[in-house]
């Protein structure tokens, strides 16, 4: 079974409309931040010559909006992958911590790099301890 990483993010006045609800980019951001503390987290970086991926595609459905202040639990797992074709799906869960309501879900699929080459490679072995 994948690893299953969670990261906490309060809504800021930066994150939020003047009316106090959560920017639909702000997910995003939040989503990109997870899946980067996931990777410093549970991977050596260094052994990675940079840029290691590029982002192919980013989806994010919404239920339910965010507010300031809220704390957000997002939980990021790697779900589709495929080794030989160098790409990974990473899924996303947006869940305000004091009530446990979904907000919204999503999907962000990296294909992996070489920027000597400038193609595609298999999945790194260093990346397979996310799996």
């Amino acid at each position: 079974m994948a690893l299953e990483y969670s990261y906490e993010h309060v809504v800021t006045p930066r994150d939020a409309t003047t009316s106090g609800i959560a920017y639909d980019g702000s997910y995003i951001e939040w989503a990109c931040t997870a899946r980067e503390r996931m990777f410093v987290d549970h991977m050596d970086v260094s052994e990675m010559a940079s840029p290691w991926f590029l982002v192919g595609e980013t989806n994010v459905r919404y239920m339910t909006p965010a507010y300031l202040n809220d704390k957000i639990e997002i939980r990021v797992t790697v779900g589709d992958h495929h080794d030989e074709k160098g790409y990974a799906k990473f899924d996303f869960r947006f869940i305000n911590k004091e009530s446990g309501q979904l907000l919204a879900q999503g999907y962000q699929v990296i294909f992996f790099y070489d920027a000597k080459s400038g193609k595609r490679i298999p999945i790194p072995k260093e990346f397979t301890k996310l799996l």
